[in-house]
């Protein structure tokens, strides 16, 4: 027997039963026939993992080749990503490749089987990067977060997997201690100095004066010389009069240029709102002190910073932002993990896990009391550093922003190695550990939390792009050597085969607007309070529905073009859900009435369900690719237009029961995306309104019997009106009909939709969007009132220069009329016999002057009927 050539194996030869209920025959059979047929009915419901109810009698190996990324800097040898050991298959997965999920493993830089630690194949533990809470959250930490969200939604909801999500809040860094020690300090200075007297005036001044230099040291300018400065020093950023210009004069930027200049436009835009209240104070001090805040704050903590000393002034500020956090992710409907661990519960912890990098030769304390991780020692002990990107390991820029002020601290063996644990100085809290009082580094959180929830080996470590490095690898390097038997004494022979702490690493691609990467530091964010609550169709929905038109691995640019596509996706399916509910009801009132319904499946359902078997096969082929979730929104999108068009055929019957599959099919996977709150219901169709206020969700429910007694009323009255149109009674009782169908009931949020020879279809709808409907449905109508004047006018234009040209006799034209001194003799008619010689008209050119002669008579007599009717018009 031939066997397909898209399979991996030989199908066994028993059944293995799928969490779908299908058996592996059928899938085996389906799979394998899937190119070469479209009959792919028993695909709709597979999997990529099988049940453990019954093993196979077979067992298969795989040997996976080593996956190396490589890159040749100019000049420089060329560095390559390491190779990466492949999770053991487990013994029940699907032969062919295209039925089994695959994610972008950033280790390796392709798309690779999923395979999780597990024996079973159905748990999987994540960790992921949580939030450093100093400020509010912004667009950028939404795309990160909800992300991570469809991608943990998916694996859970629809592949089935049990998934321990773990995720961590960083409430002990560098940012919170240096925000929280600012914001004590202005505080207390606005406290103190209540009104803008010249001493505050002299201080702030000061203060603008060391913003300026810090950033802008070669500038000599003043608060008041500050505009002629900058408009002449960066004439592309700044104008004149003091506006920042926007980022679209800078499209000839990208990447680090366009950061840069990100930052220099933050500086200018912060030293010019200053200056203009230093040289026309602002009109009440709390302005004042608005607008000052960015400058004068740092100037007091290079001041005052080491005074402040109270735990509680760190701690109040995390804890707050940590709750402003959770309730921002609750907004946009972000599942809370299933374990959130903080720093400042977990410090005894990394003592203990910087201790042992100690103790093992990874790592070595400083006369200061901090300790730093030997990245030299750990490469010559056999460890691959810098996994993920180990072309940016010598990056100056990007090693600044990890380590910050310790970058080229004193002690330190190489300017590549990362603290694990910081001496704290005055003003900074600490805790106690073998060094001296301090705090952990930034990386070495992360390690330790993870490692003391999940073990030595984690299925999935994810996090936005820009932690790839350093942080990410610096993750990967503590642990894994803290994990690893070996020792740095045992040198690159030692210890055998490496640890492999993460087995795949999921990074999201950042958020830009007009290409510089959304970030606090730039001030070039848009907090997630602010998007949601600015209107113009900013939805916790319709976010999540840009961020699953693009792949979660890239970066997305937003614009309100992202908002639009999302209100046409959100509308498409909105309408979809609202019209097979309203037939289904309908169609449950007539069954109450006794009616007996057809149950017919002809050739048109059957093409349907065809439909609606590769819908689902393309969706399900969609998100094993990695959770391409804008692939499998297109075959959302392809079987929604199909069933519409099924709905609005000519022909009469519908199933209703087919519709209503498709559309609970269509609501599961929407409630898989996290596209709704409410929780999952097997039998419903659609979603929730985010419109509607609370405890009004359950309105349909209520009024529908209400509503369907006035349709009925409205039902005979508009029938009888029918068939009576011609006359007066007839026609005010359908405009009284039009009017309840098109003024009053929209307004409750009821559609009424009339069909010829039967019953309006009830439909609820929000009334927001009926009342948006009509208004666009008007101004349609208006401008095809206006279109439909224009051409009249034109019409009338043409008709009049028509008429203009009728004015001319016939008899006359050729003697009075352009041209006229060409001839010099004509007939009884007019029509030239002579040309201006007096030579005989040549026999062609008298046929020719015989047809505009023609052509006049006829405009003329045209003319001469248009007086006549004016003349009679005036009588």
């Amino acid at each position: 027997m031939r066997m397909s050539s898209s399979f991996l194996f030989l199908r066994p030869p028993t059944t293995t039963t799928l969490s779908s209920g299908l058996n592996t025959a059928a899938v085996y059979t389906a799979i394998g026939t899937a190119r070469a047929s479209s009959r792919i009915a028993a695909f709709s419901g597979i999997r990529c993992y099988h049940s453990r109810r019954q093993a196979p009698p077979f067992k298969f190996a795989t040997t996976p080749l080593p996956r190396k990324m490589s890159t040749t800097i100019a000049g420089k040898q060329k560095v390559e990503q390491p190779p990466w050991r492949a999770p053991a298959a487990n013994s029940m997965r699907i032969a062919a490749p295209e039925a089994e999920l695959k994610l972008y493993n950033s280790l390796t830089r392709t798309k690779t089987s999923f395979y999780p630690i597990d024996g079973v194949g159905k748990k999987v533990t994540w960790y992921c990067c949580g939030p450093t809470v100093y400020d509010a959250g912004h667009l950028g930490h939404a795309r990160n977060y909800v992300t991570t969200d469809v991608l943990r939604r998916v694996l859970e909801g629809y592949f089935g997997y049990d998934v321990q999500f773990v995720q961590n809040v960083t409430d002990i860094d560098d940012k919170i201690i240096l925000r929280a020690r600012q914001s004590h300090l202005f505080g207390t200075y606005q406290k103190e100095h209540p009104s803008i007297d010249p001493e505050v005036l002299e201080e702030v001044t000061e203060a603008w004066q060391k913003y300026l230099l810090k950033n802008f040291p070669d500038s000599e300018a003043t608060p008041s010389t500050f505009i002629a400065w900058a408009s002449t020093t960066y004439p592309k950023l700044i104008a004149p009069d003091g506006t920042v210009i926007s980022n679209d004069s800078l499209e000839e930027l990208s990447g680090d240029d366009l950061e840069k200049e990100a930052k220099v436009k933050m500086h200018l835009k912060t030293l010019f709102t200053a200056s203009v209240s230093l040289t026309s104070p602002a009109s009440t001090p709390d302005l004042f002190y608005t607008t000052v805040r960015d400058i004068l704050a740092p100037y007091l903590d290079s001041l005052h910073g080491a005074s402040v000393t109270d735990p509680k002034i760190f701690r109040e500020t995390a804890a707050y932002w940590e709750r402003h956090f959770n309730e921002d992710m609750a907004r946009l409907n972000v599942l809370p993990p299933t374990v959130t661990t903080r720093v400042s519960e977990f410090v005894p912890e990394n003592v203990d896990f910087v201790d042992k990098l100690v103790k093992k030769g990874f790592a070595y304390p400083t006369t200061d009391g901090s300790v730093y991780f030997d990245v030299q020692a750990y490469r010559a002990s056999g460890h691959h550093y810098a996994k993920l990107k180990p072309w940016d390991a010598s990056s100056t820029s990007l090693l600044e922003d990890g380590e910050g002020a310790l970058t080229s601290q004193a002690g330190k063996k190489n300017s590549g190695d990362f603290a694990l644990w910081k001496s704290s100085k005055p003003g900074e809290p600490g805790w106690d550990s073998p060094w001296g009082k301090g705090r952990p580094g930034w990386h070495i959180e992360c390690s330790v939390m993870c490692s003391e929830v999940l073990g030595p080996n984690v299925d999935i470590h994810s996090g936005g792009i820009d932690l790839a490095f350093p942080h990410h690898d610096n993750e990967i390097a503590q642990s894994e050597a803290y994990w690893d038997p070996c020792t740095a004494a045992d040198g690159a022979a030692g210890g055998g085969e490496k640890h492999q702490w993460v087995n795949y690493f999921l990074h999201m691609g950042h958020l830009s607007i007009a290409g510089a990467k959304m970030s606090k530091s730039l001030k070039n964010f848009v907090s997630i309070r602010e998007a949601l609550s600015r209107g113009g169709g900013w939805t916790s929905r319709r976010l999540r529905i840009v961020f699953l038109m693009g792949s979660w691995k890239d970066g997305i640019e937003i614009r309100e073009g992202n908002i639009n596509e999302a209100k046409g996706f959100e509308a498409t399916l909105s309408k979809f859900f609202t019209n097979v509910r309203s037939l289904a009801a309908e169609e449950q009132e007539r069954e109450k009435k006794g009616e007996n319904i057809e149950q017919l499946f002809t050739a048109r359902e059957r093409a349907l369900y065809k439909d609606f078997d590769n819908a689902k096969l393309n969706y399900h082929l969609a998100l094993c690719d990695s959770i391409n979730t804008a692939n499998a929104i297109v075959a959302i999108l392809d079987i929604v237009s199909k069933a519409n068009i099924y709905i609005g055929s000519s022909e009469g019957y519908l199933s209703v029961a087919t519709l209503s599959t498709i559309a609970r099919w269509v609501t599961k996977q929407v409630h898989t995306f996290g596209l709704d709150s409410q929780p999952f219901s097997s039998t419903r169709i659609g979603w929730s309104d985010e419109s509607v206020a609370t405890g009004e969700a359950d309105k349909e429910t209520i009024a529908m019997p209400y509503v369907r007694v006035l349709s009925s009323f409205r039902d005979g009255v508009r029938a009888i009106a029918m068939q009576e149109k011609v006359t007066p009674t007839g026609k005010a009782l359908l405009q009284l009909c039009d009017k309840v169908r098109n003024d009053d009931l929209p307004v409750l949020g009821v559609s009424l939709d009339d069909r010829e020879g039967g019953a309006a279809l009830v439909k609820f709808v929000s009334a927001e969007q009926l009342l948006a409907e009509k208004r666009e449905k008007e101004e349609k109508a208006a401008e095809r009132e206006r279109n439909k004047e224009e051409l009249r006018r034109q019409k009338e234009k043409a008709e009049r220069e028509k008429l203009e040209k009728g004015k001319l006799s016939p008899f006359v034209m050729f003697k009075e009329g352009e041209g006229s001194s060409e001839f010099s003799e004509w007939d009884e008619e007019g029509i030239p016999t002579k040309d201006k010689d007096g030579e005989p008209v040549a026999k062609s050119k008298g046929k020719t002057l015989k047809k505009q002669w023609l052509a006049q008579k006829k405009a003329h007599e045209a003319y001469l009927s248009w007086v006549q009717s004016q003349g009679e018009a005036d009588r």
